[in-house]
């Protein structure tokens, strides 16, 4: 075998040691979003769980579970997001109905569209959790 034949082989191959671990930017912006809370001086209590525990079991159910059923069951991507969206946001407003809980539509479609490209929880429960923190200080 020639050494060209190898040489972008060898180039694009990471090794593990190169890798990033799998949770890193999960922590990161946990982490930002825990001090964006704090200082919206939100009771800690209702800011854990608006950026841990809500991210990540509306990702699990949401995310991992009707949109992946919907991706591997219908042939368009974008009626799977758009199905799983609306339904995020039904749920919300079924929750608390006012405006704010219709809004979840927006950033419901974009963190759809990350899982889509990306098909992993942890970018889409710290996206999530970035939002919750956006939204925390605008409040």
């Amino acid at each position: 075998m020639h050494i060209n034949a190898i040489l972008p082989a060898l180039v694009l191959h990471r090794t593990s040691a190169m890798r990033r671990p799998r949770w890193a930017w999960l922590r990161v912006a946990a982490a930002a979003a825990i001090v964006l809370a704090a200082a919206a001086s939100t009771p800690p209590a209702h800011a854990l769980w608006l950026l841990l525990e809500a991210p990540l079991v509306e990702e699990i159910v949401f995310r991992a579970g009707l949109q992946e059923t919907l991706l591997r069951r219908c042939d368009s991507a974008l009626l799977a997001n758009v199905v799983t969206a609306f339904t995020f946001a039904a749920a919300h407003v079924a929750v608390r109905a006012d405006v704010q809980a219709a809004l979840t539509l927006l950033p419901a479609l974009a963190i759809g569209l990350l899982y889509q490209r990306q098909r992993r929880l942890a970018p889409c429960i710290a996206l999530h959790a970035l939002f919750n923190a956006v939204w925390l200080l605008a409040a």
